[in-house]
């Protein structure tokens, strides 16, 4: 019998520019690694005072797990930037920890086409951290592979993360006001479920209805850089002024009315609710 051919490497379905913020000895934090094509200055400009943006308390707590999503729309309006901010080597003069924002430049159209997901591109960031997380210097584009399987449609699992009035409310909110800012609050929720709360999420309002991208964060902000993201996902809630609004991921009855002649926008919310 002949045997069974090796299987073939996986091919990436994306190969995207990226780069690594990070502490740095004897300098602070800076780039401490990019794309050797990346033009840094077009994109880093949105992350200015945010590549740690999270609560201090969040921060500097020994035990406290740090591993946070972040998302900001690119001023080209094609583009994403998604982040992973994680620890980093702790710092060898003064023995505290560090963190590491690893951003990736994405390309809108893939995701909307199916062609990769959100929890790609993460996967991507992580499996090249754990080979290459102390890259310094020039990178090479961030290969992104896409699941195997047909792929789901946009915010399909996110009945497992909020209900779907919470999410009904959260949607009506944005297309009364774009410019809305909406805290999701899931109590007693581990920082994986806020993640994948949040990306779900913005599959559903960007991929699904073709909303723009909502700038988001997976974990309370600080809040000198709170208004600086429009959906939040907490495990519990800041102080706020009146531009944003506490939805708690568990309601049992949408609190807005549905917006009139937006039914696309609804039946792609209710496909996420089967």
């Amino acid at each position: 019998m002949t045997p069974d051919p090796t299987p073939a490497a996986a091919v990436p379905a994306l190969s995207l520019e990226h780069w690594i913020y990070g502490s740095v000895p004897e300098v602070g934090y800076s780039v401490r690694a990019q794309s050797a094509e990346l033009n840094l200055s077009f994109y880093a400009r949105r992350l200015d005072g945010i590549y740690t943006p999270i609560a201090g308390e969040n921060l500097h707590g020994e035990d406290t797990v740090v591993d946070v999503a972040m998302v900001h729309p690119t001023g080209s309006g094609n583009e994403l930037l998604y982040s992973l901010i994680r620890p980093g080597p702790r710092d060898a003069e003064y023995q505290r920890r560090t963190f590491v924002n690893h951003t990736a430049v994405v390309p809108l159209a893939p995701l909307r086409a199916g062609t990769v997901g959100f929890e790609d591109i993460d996967r991507a960031i992580r499996a090249f951290d754990q080979t290459r997380g102390d890259a310094v210097g020039s990178l090479d584009p961030l290969p992104v592979t896409a699941g195997t399987g047909a792929r789901a449609a946009p915010g399909i699992g996110l009945d497992r993360f909020v209900t779907r009035a919470s999410a009904e409310t959260l949607l009506s909110r944005v297309l009364q006001d774009p410019e809305a800012r909406t805290l999701v609050l899931c109590r007693d929720s581990a920082p994986e479920v806020r993640r994948r709360t949040m990306v779900k999420l913005l599959e559903l309002l960007a991929l699904g209805c073709g909303l723009p991208v909502l700038p988001s964060l997976s974990d309370m902000p600080g809040l000198p850089v709170a208004n600086r993201f429009q959906l939040v996902v907490s495990a519990r809630a800041f102080r706020t002024d009146n531009s944003w609004a506490l939805l708690d991921n568990a309601l049992d009855a949408p609190s807005l009315p549905r917006v009139k002649d937006q039914d696309a926008a609804y039946a792609s919310l209710t496909a996420c609710f089967p």
